[in-house]
């Protein structure tokens, strides 16, 4: 089967979706694999998280016009989802940068230049684990705070961010079982992240 070259000009991150999975679909090396994937699926959550946040913030400015003012209340709902709006934003930066980041050093671990696994480890697939856990923590308490019409995009946001953290952990045990298990500090960390996003995800859906 007769392919044509596929050229990249910027980052895999900002490819368009197309292209973007069809250099995931190719052993390239570098190239996106589960890491990026992963990393990518989070980001996605939190564009969603985003959304919701937004619609949220403009229902709340209808309804303070609506009633000719905002109460005290009323600033502080707005103080609160504006907040959610700017976190969920940065976030999503965070989880493309690491989901590009990964490309690389995943690159580097198959090539044998680096270390499938490190002390204390801080490499792309702890930060994306990280970064997603932070991601499901900012949805606990929003399905008060936003319309009932909502709430099923927020279960989605919550259920693909709890896939995202047991995927990206599922790589970082794998790293660690390349690396001969020694990493017991990162075992413990990839155990609390996975407590937390089940934690998290439990209590978002009894909010919806």
């Amino acid at each position: 089967m007769t392919e044509q070259p596929r050229i990249r000009h910027g980052r895999f991150v900002e490819e368009p979706l197309p292209h973007l999975c069809d250099w995931v679909a190719h052993p390239d090396v570098p190239s996106p694999a589960g890491g990026t994937v992963t990393a990518c699926c989070a980001a996605l959550a939190a564009s969603l998280t985003e959304l919701i946040a937004r619609v949220a913030h403009n229902r709340l400015v209808k309804k303070v016009a609506a009633t000719e003012g905002a109460t005290s209340s009323h600033a502080a709902e707005l103080q609160e989802v504006d907040r959610i709006l700017a976190e969920a934003n940065a976030l999503r930066v965070k989880l493309l940068e690491y989901g590009e980041g990964d490309v690389y050093a995943a690159a580097r671990i198959i090539q044998g230049d680096l270390a499938a696994c490190v002390r204390k480890d801080v490499g792309s697939p702890a930060k994306i684990a990280g970064t997603t856990v932070k991601l499901l923590r900012l949805l606990d308490g929003l399905g008060g705070r936003v319309p009932k019409a909502l709430h099923s995009d927020l279960r989605v946001v919550t259920y693909l961010s709890h896939a995202a953290v047991y995927a990206i952990c599922e790589i970082a045990e794998a790293n660690i079982r390349m690396a001969g298990g020694a990493d017991d500090a990162l075992q413990q960390r990839i155990d609390r992240w996975r407590l937390e996003a089940t934690d998290y995800r439990d209590r978002v859906l009894t909010q919806t």
